[in-house]
């Protein structure tokens, strides 16, 4: 699991398990430092770069199953994803 993996699934530990997306953009600031480059507006409805990073990294969360889908924009974290925050 990579760094970024790692820091989402924490986001989502300390928002009790559960977050929607947004909550994740705002939460993961607390775990990573953002760069100019992860803040920079994209060509893709000028939304930061960092916030299509982690839209990525949970989908590839929630197919390994250590995240699962409640709705649109909205997971927890599973037993599995639990499991890997274990130090």
């Amino acid at each position: 699991m990579n760094v970024w993996e790692t820091t989402i699934l924490k986001a989502y530990q300390a928002n009790n398990g559960s977050a929607s997306n947004r909550e994740i953009y705002d939460l993961i600031k607390q775990f990573i430092a953002l760069s100019p480059e992860h803040l920079r507006p994209t060509v893709y409805g000028g939304r930061p770069a960092y916030v299509h990073q982690v839209r990525s990294h949970i989908t590839n969360l929630s197919q390994s199953g250590d995240l699962r889908q409640l709705g649109r924009g909205l997971y927890e974290l599973t037993l599995k994803g639990r499991r890997g925050l274990v130090p």
